[in-house]
């Protein structure tokens, strides 16, 4: 994007896709004016999910409307996406390989980024241990995987409504689908250890409050028995029960949750009260 300084008319180039939506103070190496400068909204979404039917739903859905749709499957790629180039919305995975949603959502508030995020549950079943969450993790909004296809347009519209997109009809994410397919190449316990992790990133958003309040008072296995018996019934469905007799890998996936969201808390409190 070039601009031209508001004194002595020199041109200036700055990276509209880094800056995007932003006011920004610029000094002209000209003649030293300080001037303000803000540059356009850009009309891009970045889409972090580990499922590439999530990816492509995404891409059908809007690719009409938005000017841009970017997609990554990890937490590293993620990052320098958002650290390179100005997005208007995230769609976040809760299961994201690489980190834990509050993290990333965390950095993204601290950098001041003013990008909208919607969270994804891993949908392994439309009904289990699911609720309306108490709470995002500082996100805008979270929609089923089930529901991108007649509910993303209408809550983006919500939450830019500059964006103008248009709402239209299109076919929604298959049943069989909804069921993200454990890596084939890797053995039952590394099969077991991925569908605990993607289990409680799905529990973790639906019952964020109980997680804090467990790690609080350290009686989080107690809090989330209902959560954790109809976890292990699913992985018992997926993971042959030899392996499973093996490690609780429902209650290890969760322990490792629970120890970086304790930290995580911890650091805010310090900052809180600094």
């Amino acid at each position: 994007m070039i601009i031209a300084c508001s004194q002595c008319h020199k041109k200036l180039r700055i990276n509209a896709a880094k800056y995007a939506g932003k006011n920004l103070s610029l000094t002209c190496r000209n003649c030293g004016h300080i001037f303000s400068c803000a540059v356009p909204q850009t009309n891009k979404i970045l889409v972090a999910h580990g499922e590439p039917e999530v990816c492509r739903t995404v891409l059908d859905i809007c690719r009409q409307d938005v000017g841009e749709i970017l997609t990554c499957s990890d937490a590293a790629m993620a990052r320098k996406l958002l650290d390179r180039q100005s997005f208007s919305v995230l769609l976040l995975d809760v299961a994201l390989p690489g980190t834990f949603p509050f993290q990333l959502i965390e950095e993204i508030h601290r950098s001041g980024d003013p990008i909208k995020i919607i969270l994804l549950p891993s949908v392994y079943n439309r009904t289990a241990y699911k609720r309306t969450p108490s709470s995002l993790y500082g996100a805008n909004g979270y929609l089923e995987l089930h529901h991108l296809s007649d509910r993303l347009i209408p809550l983006l519209h919500d939450l830019l409504p500059e964006l103008a997109l248009k709402s239209r009809p299109f076919s929604a994410i298959k049943d069989g689908g909804e069921e993200r397919p454990l890596p084939v190449s890797a053995g039952t316990k590394q099969q077991a250890e991925e569908l605990a992790r993607l289990l409680i990133a799905d529990i973790a958003l639906y019952h964020q409050e109980q997680i804090d309040l467990g790690i609080e008072f350290r009686d989080l296995e107690v809090r989330l028995t209902a959560e954790l018996e109809e976890g292990r019934r699913m992985l018992a469905c997926r993971i042959p029960q030899v392996e499973l007799d093996r490690e609780d890998y429902l209650l290890s996936a969760l322990m490792q949750f629970a120890t970086v969201r304790e930290k995580e808390l911890r650091t805010k409190g310090e900052t809180a009260h600094e």
